[in-house]
């Protein structure tokens, strides 16, 4: 997905990246899928990967399974197998060369490996749509904390999606425009352009006298190059990499999530009809149909070492890029297709491969899917909601507490940057103007007039009043405003480390304890630091005038004393749980409902009796309950 950067809004310079790549299938279905495929290959084909496997593992047998699909590794994996190969490509690195780096090299791969499977038990128990979001949602985060790169790994790129179809029914024409020299990087294009290569090297093992060292690197490489087609080909059974694979960032990402829950009814190009599924949502007929075309894949780079075969003699001849043949081609740089003549043979046999791919859908203009929009882009909205506060008492010493209301409306300029890491992200930042009507507290002069009811109505512990309001909300990395404070130094200084502080706030937090939780009534978060409120009262033409009473009157005696005030008031909502929303393709509207705390400090008093003294006031301390609507429209 394109990235969206909010720039010099907030401070000096505030970027934040904001639309991670819509990957398809996370990492424990694409290792299921290539398990699939390995599983049902034919004895013959079966017993040739063994052979390749086991000299593949010279060197790296510690890091490496004994078989390529070592099955259920619990929860802590101890090595990696050749099933979890296409998880790691284009996910978790940008080329074969990174790909193979990072398995046998790298200490994170296999804590990558852990929350995967983790990540798998957690939704094979998951009975409910809320168990499910939040065991992928922790899975995600795991993700995050296990590979760095994680979120920030290609986030140019479009590279895992299906190139839209055009007019064209015809699947050769379609492989044509997929592959051409300029074109957008797609999924079947790089299946195409790295299981060529695989085939090449694969027919090529035999040529030399290698070592055995030399010769495996040669077979790992070449197995490297078909888990990275592998990958992309999978991504091609996708739902959402079928259906939203162009428009806007915001878009892609709506629709992609959309249609990867929701299913899509589609058909492949030989006219079979199916309903796939997309990334956490893979039914058991998804894991047959990608797996089905995870084994007819290798069957062929397995059948290229074969002298004897015709696959060899065709994928020895074939013209490779070098910086493909080497395994440095990176997906996520890559915003085109290489320049490469296509083989017209290899045109003939991608032609063939389609037949069993769904059909991707139309694009622009061409009667396509109803398309989704993810909240994420520049909005403006309007925000209205009734507060229930109950106070430690008024602003005068002594005063009793009790209740008050109080109605707020305002209008919102900001940046929506949720669902960057699935569900449980929020990376909202807005600033909201507008005014608050407050009731009068039902606290009064309690003890001072306690047998003088008549006067307890007009001495409130708290005035009704009107006031200004401001709200404001951000992420934050680790402590409110951090990012604020870091974006002059490092937008120039680390620009990178920056981005990648940007999306950690936006996913819940360095800690992340600010992610959303789904539960059966809604969508819950602690949210203490992301957002606060301002209300100012008595700064308008005239302040606030309220009967007081000052229990150190003349003689010692309790005098009512009306008194003119300014007073700030500070509100830190602490959770917030959303029970509503209903979102379109450009507007969203949601309900919400918000547990916090404040105080409420009085400033500037005067008495409005001249001579007459001003009784001790006093900051309130409140904690409030606030039921709102906020309404959004995106640009």
């Amino acid at each position: 997905m394109r990235e969206i950067r909010l720039q010099g809004a907030l401070a000096v310079l505030f970027v934040l990246a904001a639309a991670r790549p819509a990957q398809a299938w996370i990492y424990s279905e694409h290792r299921a899928i290539t398990a699939r495929g390995i599983d049902t290959l034919d004895p013959q084909h079966r017993g040739a990967l063994d052979n390749l496997w086991a000299e593949a593992r010279v060197g790296y047998t510690t890091r490496l399974c004994a078989a390529p699909a070592a099955g259920d590794q619990g929860k802590k994996p101890e090595c990696v197998d050749l099933a979890a190969w296409p998880a790691i490509a284009g996910d978790h690195s940008c080329s074969p060369q990174d790909m193979l780096h990072t398995i046998l090299e790298s200490e994170w791969i296999l804590k990558v490996a852990a929350v995967a499977s983790r990540t798998e038990m957690a939704l094979a128990k998951a009975k409910t749509e809320s168990e499910r979001r939040n065991a992928q949602m922790n899975g995600d985060l795991g993700l995050e904390r296990a590979d760095e790169e994680y979120s920030t790994r290609a986030l140019g790129s479009n590279a895992h999606f299906l190139l839209p179809r055009s007019a064209s029914t015809d699947p050769k024409q379609y492989a044509a425009e997929s592959l051409q020299p300029g074109a957008e990087p797609n999924a079947i294009a790089l299946y195409v352009v790295f299981h060529v290569a695989a085939l090449h090297r694969a027919a090529r093992l035999l040529e030399g006298s290698p070592s055995a060292p030399e010769r495996a690197a040669d077979i790992r490489m070449t197995l490297a190059l078909e888990a990275f087609a592998v990958h992309f080909l999978e991504d091609s059974f996708a739902a959402g990499h079928i259906a939203g694979s162009w428009g806007s960032a915001p878009e892609r990402k709506g629709t992609h999530d959309y249609y990867n829950e929701q299913g899509l009814d589609t058909e492949t190009w030989k006219h079979e009809s199916m309903l796939v599924f997309g990334d956490g949502h893979m039914r058991p007929s998804d894991l047959e149909r990608a797996g089905e075309a995870a084994r007819r894949s290798l069957t062929e780079v397995l059948d290229a070492a074969k002298p004897e075969s015709e696959t060899h003699r065709t994928a020895a001849a074939a013209m490779i890029l070098p910086e493909v043949l080497a395994g440095s081609f990176d997906v996520c740089k890559a915003m085109r297709m290489p320049d490469w003549v296509i083989p017209t043979s290899v045109n003939s046999d991608l032609a063939e491969v389609l037949l069993w791919t769904p059909i991707p859908f139309r694009g622009p203009g061409f009667a396509s899917l109803p398309r989704f929009r993810a909240e994420i882009g520049t909005f403006i909205g309007v925000a209205s909601g009734v507060t229930g506060e109950s106070a430690d008492g008024g602003f005068v010493a002594g005063g009793s507490g009790g209740f008050l209301g109080a109605l707020d409306v305002g209008l919102r300029l900001g940046l929506g940057l949720d669902a960057l890491l699935g569900d449980g992200g929020d990376g909202l930042i807005f600033l909201q103007a507008g005014i608050q009507m407050s009731t009068r507290s039902t606290g009064g002069c309690d003890p001072y007039c306690l047998n003088d009811p008549l006067l307890q109505q007009f001495v409130p512990g708290v005035p009704a009043r009107t006031g200004l309001s401001f709200r404001l909300r951000l992420p934050f990395w680790l402590i409110p405003g951090d990012l604020i404070a870091a974006a002059p130094v490092l937008a120039f200084a680390n620009p990178r480390l920056l981005e990648k502080m940007g999306i950690t706030a936006a996913d819940g937090g360095l800690i992340p304890w600010q992610t959303k939780l789904s539960t059966p009534v809604g969508r819950l978060q602690f949210v203490f630091g992301r957002e606060v409120a301002v209300q100012l009262y008595g700064y308008g033409a005239e302040k606030d005038a309220f009967l007081a009473i000052n229990p150190n009157g003349p003689g010692g005696q309790p005098v009512v004393t009306p008194v003119a005030l300014r007073s700030i008031e500070w509100d830190f909502p602490v959770l917030e749980i959303r029970p509503f929303r209903e979102y379109g393709t450009r507007y969203t509207f949601a309900a919400f409902v918000q547990v916090g705390a404040g105080f409420d400090r009085p400033l500037s008093a005067e008495s409005l009796v001249p001579g007459r003294p001003l009784p001790e006031l006093k900051t309130r301390y409140f904690g409030y309950i606030r039921v709102f609507f906020d309404g959004r429209r995106y640009f």
